[in-house]
């Protein structure tokens, strides 16, 4: 009875986390551009799309990084698709009409857009220095603002294709997180804004959906570095999803146009293995 018992359970475990609507045969033939993906969850992002079959052009400011992912998505991804990159600092808005137009021509289109770049910065408390408003006003611009400049380039496209655009937010625009204020003012910002911007769509009957994203501790490079400032004990004890698991979380998401996705708890899917 007991064996019956936990084959049940078993199955729904399984069911619970395998087994949704998300099909990867619908992002073949996709185009796909991906900001800040030279390294992270962009990295994994760029990655996965093309084990699904999409085109990608994947953007941020280091070159060689860059054309190492693109090289890497041509082994993982379809022969016939398209893959390849743009060099951008998202510090100068101006860019970012040519970042949306420069991928656009090199896909033949638009499909999906996933904004994903921010700036790292150290964790320390709000002072009122000098410093400090100047990095709220840096991030305001990347974080922000460039987000909302990228995402109107790419409206009449997106709407062309009955596209979708993916929101890569935090934990921090949830939750008032110490030692984070100025970044967490950039993501309370971005939610508030793409999730007006999504009933505006929606009430236009403009067929672009918003896939906000709540981002947790993430296993790269950047993210533990800065942990590591609280000392090992909190770096230690803190479990970090890692940056394939969450890109998964994300595209499946952005598939099936979800309005929100957490990987707050990300469980490990057999995609990203």
């Amino acid at each position: 009875m007991w064996k019956k018992v936990i084959a049940v359970l078993i199955g729904i475990v399984i069911g619970y986390w395998f087994i949704d609507d998300f099909d990867p045969d619908s992002l073949k033939g996709k185009r796909v551009l991906v900001t800040g993906a030279s390294t992270g969850i962009g990295e994994q992002i760029a990655y996965l799309y093309a084990r699904f079959g999409a085109s990608v052009v994947v953007t941020a400011r280091r070159q060689q990084q860059l054309q190492q992912v693109v090289a890497r998505c041509r082994e993982l991804g379809d022969p016939t698709a398209i893959f390849g990159y743009v060099v951008a600092d998202m510090a100068n808005l101006s860019s970012t009409e040519h970042v949306i137009q420069d991928a656009v021509q090199q896909l033949g289109g638009l499909d999906i857009l996933v904004l994903n770049h921010i700036i790292p910065h150290n964790l320390g408390p709000w002072t009122s220095s000098a410093q400090n408003l100047t990095l709220l006003q840096r991030l305001l611009v990347v974080n922000l603002q460039s987000y909302v400049h990228l995402t109107s380039h790419a409206l009449p496209h997106l709407t062309e294709s009955n596209g979708s655009i993916i929101v890569m937010s935090s934990l921090a625009g949830k939750v008032g997180i110490p030692f984070v204020a100025a970044y967490s003012s950039t993501k309370f910002a971005l939610n508030g804004f793409f999730a007006s911007l999504r009933n505006e769509l929606i009430i236009s009957d403009t067929p672009v959906s918003i896939t906000l994203c709540t981002i947790g501790l993430v296993g790269t490079e950047n993210a533990l570095h800065y942990l590591k400032e609280f000392g090992s004990r909190v770096s230690d004890t803190m479990r970090s999803a890692s940056p394939a698991d969450v890109a998964l979380a994300v595209i499946k998401g952005g598939a099936q146009r979800t309005r929100e996705v957490s990987t707050l708890t990300c469980p490990r899917e057999p995609f990203a293995s």
